[in-house]
């Protein structure tokens, strides 16, 4: 399974607008499974800075939403 930083629209039942950076795993064929929060925490400042990179690369990708998207079966990976 790989992942990457995405912007996942997380604005399903909320009356604004709500993108989120998250961590987004994907099968063997690319497609998206799910996602998790993003946290920045590291071993060192220089783990914590390659993640900032990847934020920002996320930032030039397409905003991914799950539900219209993905259906229903997409779930939120937890602890992975």
């Amino acid at each position: 399974m790989t992942w990457n930083l995405r912007l996942v629209d997380r604005s399903e039942g909320l009356d604004e607008p709500y993108i989120e950076i998250c961590e987004v795993f994907y099968d063997q064929l690319g497609k998206p499974l799910g996602y998790t929060n993003a946290t920045m925490g590291g071993e060192s400042r220089e783990e914590i800075k390659q993640y900032l990179f990847w934020a920002l690369e996320a930032l030039d990708k397409p905003v991914i939403k799950f539900k219209e998207d993905h259906g229903d079966h997409s779930k939120t990976h937890q602890g992975e």
